[in-house]
């Protein structure tokens, strides 16, 4: 939903809302065991006092080679509100400003649903609270942002736009929950672009974006990255190291608009 308020030419406002999209994502997956759980459980089940611990724990009888089926999970697109304003500083430049909020708070935790029981997350349920036989749930805990962005256009002609703009980005992710799954924190967003009008009824828009987020992970920080202790084994793939991130990611828009 959105609405557009345009008293002069040099000056309009505009807001939008776009609702929450709940989906429900199916896949595939594929586990290649290794050799150690393969030898733990093993040796847990050569005696018959550790045959009787298995079964009270729940543990496999025996660990594959190789698992595979189905996972399915819930999924909840995010609702989002941005609002802005355009103002024509010159005849032949003009200013946007925008502010926008996106609720990533929808985005607690994802919880994947594999269609039986897998023999790593049977063991796995004794570290996590997070796991069960056939679940997998990671705690993300995001919280909704609200970001700004400017841009200036410049008219080269009555036929040529040019455009650019920087959006600061803050992060949706709590400090004590970031993490390597997904690397993109506090960023910066740079863009340029260009629109030529053919003729009366047609333009073209091209775009080019770049985002950058670099992150500084301290050792026992983050839950889900690298925080030592017994009960936090499972999601700590880099327990007690620190851990900086960088990604890079370019973004190509191409747009033909025509009335007829």
């Amino acid at each position: 939903l959105g609405v557009l308020w345009e008293p002069t030419d040099d000056f309009s406002f505009g807001m939008v809302y776009q609702s929450e999209a709940k989906m429900r994502l199916r896949g595939k997956y594929l586990i290649n065991n290794a050799t150690a759980p393969q030898q733990l459980v093993a040796g847990l089940n050569s005696s018959a006092t550790g045959q009787i611990l298995a079964a009270i724990l729940g543990l496999p009888g025996y660990v594959p080679n190789v698992e595979s089926g189905l996972v399915a999970m819930d999924f909840k697109y995010p609702q989002h509100f941005k609002a802005g304003i355009k103002y024509k500083i010159f005849p032949d430049l003009q200013m946007n400003f925008d502010v926008g909020w996106t609720d990533f708070a929808a985005w607690d935790k994802f919880k994947f649903e594999f269609d039986r029981q897998i023999t790593a997350l049977k063991i796995a349920k004794l570290l996590s609270n997070h796991v069960t036989d056939n679940t997998l749930s990671i705690p993300l805990g995001f919280q909704s942002a609200w970001n700004w962005g400017i841009g200036v256009e410049y008219s080269a002609t009555d036929r040529l736009k040019l455009r650019a703009g920087y959006e600061p980005r803050s992060s949706a992710i709590p400090d004590n929950k970031r993490n390597t799954l997904v690397p993109i924190n506090n960023a910066q967003l740079f863009g340029l672009g260009l629109g030529y009008r053919f003729d009366a009824d047609s333009d073209i828009d091209l775009s080019v974006g770049f985002l950058r987020s670099r992150d500084n992970i301290p050792a026992n920080s983050s839950s889900l990255a690298n925080v030592t202790g017994v009960d936090n084994l499972l999601l700590n793939p880099y327990a007690g190291l620190n851990v900086k991130t960088n990604t890079k990611v370019t973004i190509l828009g191409l747009t033909y608009r025509t009335r007829w």
